[in-house]
């Protein structure tokens, strides 16, 4: 038995046998289908693919490897940290730094900045252990580098009528017989502070000693071993 012929060959035989009115009207039909659809179809696949046009960079970047879009051994970078401003008489220094501007001392010492009223406590690895704002005065001591003679856990000073207590004394008054140092805010006889712990940051001693909170005093004081360094920074 002979195979059906093939469907193609079936359709032109099927067109042979048909009217010439009738196989003309159904080539149109097939042509205007034809049209239709080249004109559907291809906005139809847009649609459906990824736009690439300008603006759609999203899509495109997500194309490209990391290292191909410039960004490949760039570093961000944090903002640039605000210059430090000194401290005055009604107002606290401002940007005071982590670290101390003391760049060429190295090792345990402990750092003073007249013009940012502030104390750091630096460990051998010149780390920071402690920040602290301070009381003192810009004209003493001068500016340079000390050493730490003497510890006492509490003092007093009976021409001022005040007793403080975790003194550390490194520097001479300009008698060279009053010592000066770090202790905690003095108190007067009647148990008194001498200033409120919230001027904490301004130049307003009236004697040459650097005064701190009862907290920040202790903390120094623990730190703090006979013969280490004090850098005393400059006043503005």
């Amino acid at each position: 038995m002979a195979s059906p012929p093939d469907p193609l060959l079936r359709a032109l035989i099927t067109l042979r046998n048909l009217p010439r009115r009738v196989v003309i009207g159904t080539a149109a039909g097939v042509v205007g289908v034809g049209l239709v659809a080249a004109l559907i179809l291809p906005a139809t696949a847009t649609q459906n693919e990824p736009s690439t046009a300008a603006g759609s960079s999203s899509s495109v970047a997500a194309a490209i490897p990391a290292d191909d879009q410039g960004t490949a051994g760039l570093t961000q970078t944090s903002p640039r940290p605000k210059k430090p401003k000194a401290a005055t008489r009604t107002r606290k220094a401002r940007n005071v730094p982590d670290f101390p501007r003391d760049r060429k001392h190295h090792g345990k010492r402990i750092v003073y900045d007249k013009a940012l009223m502030t104390v750091w406590l630096i460990d051998r690895n010149d780390e920071v252990v402690h920040r602290f704002p301070v009381v003192g005065r810009w004209d003493r001591p001068a500016k340079g580098t000390y050493r730490i003679y003497s510890k006492s856990p509490h003092s007093s000073n009976p021409f001022s009528k005040v007793t403080f207590d975790h003194m550390v004394r490194f520097a001479w008054g300009p008698d060279t017989k009053s010592s000066i140092g770090f202790h905690s805010i003095p108190r007067y006889y009647d148990g008194t502070r001498m200033h409120a712990v919230s001027q904490l940051g301004l130049p307003i001693a009236r004697g040459g000693c650097v005064r701190l909170s009862e907290k920040a005093a202790a903390k120094v004081y623990r730190f703090a071993d006979v013969g280490d360094r004090v850098v005393v920074l400059p006043s503005p």
